[in-house]
């Protein structure tokens, strides 16, 4: 089981993410309210070793994504928005998260071209922390949206993804993490993983 501690804006919940075995960090870089300021997460980021970087965006210009990626040392970009076709040259150079709102079960994911290889991310709160609808689909995805230690096992039980990733479900407050919930889902992710 894939997961993903998103929404990291300090060294510490990234090392903590890291020691209790999470497979990615996520850094939001993008408007909101755990948007990770780029010059601050620069200082440390190249420090953070053994977890896949994800970088997190919406309608930012692509060039934009790629410069402030490189600079970052980010593996992955995520892309909460249509992905277009100015999006390609990401490919050169990261992985591609897209994220999606809903996908109809059995069906492949709308918006997404057949020659676009990427991962899927299902969420369906769009970041907003709201449990969606947990539904099993045809194909592999990462579940997100309301997620937490007390009902990771049960979303996890519920659609079998590939991953899931977390980002309020885990935090003391918008941006700070608490070690005790990231330990907590992850152990909890992982386990139910294994059944």
């Amino acid at each position: 089981m894939w997961v993903k501690i998103c929404g990291i804006t300090r060294y510490e919940d990234a090392l903590a993410a890291c020691v209790f075995g999470a497979d990615a960090v996520g850094f939001v870089l993008t408007r909101s309210r755990r948007r990770a300021d780029p010059h601050v997460v620069e200082s440390w980021i190249h420090d953070i070793r053994g977890v896949e970087k994800v970088g997190v965006f919406t309608d930012e210009d692509p060039v934009y994504i790629a410069q402030i990626s490189k600079i970052l040392g980010l593996d992955t970009v995520q892309l909460h928005a249509p992905l277009m076709p100015a999006h390609r040259m990401l490919l050169d150079d990261f992985r591609i998260i897209a994220a999606l709102k809903e996908v109809e079960p059995g069906l492949e994911p709308p918006m997404i071209p057949e020659d676009f290889p990427c991962r899927v991310l299902l969420d369906p709160s769009m970041g907003t922390g709201r449990v969606g609808d947990w539904r099993l689909l045809g194909i592999p995805f990462i579940l997100a949206g309301g997620l937490t230690p007390e009902n990771v096992g049960q979303a996890i039980a519920q659609t079998r993804p590939f991953g899931v990733d977390v980002s309020s479900g885990v935090e003391a407050a918008p941006g700070i993490k608490d070690r005790e919930k990231i330990s907590k889902f992850i152990c909890e992710a992982k386990q139910e993983a294994k059944k």
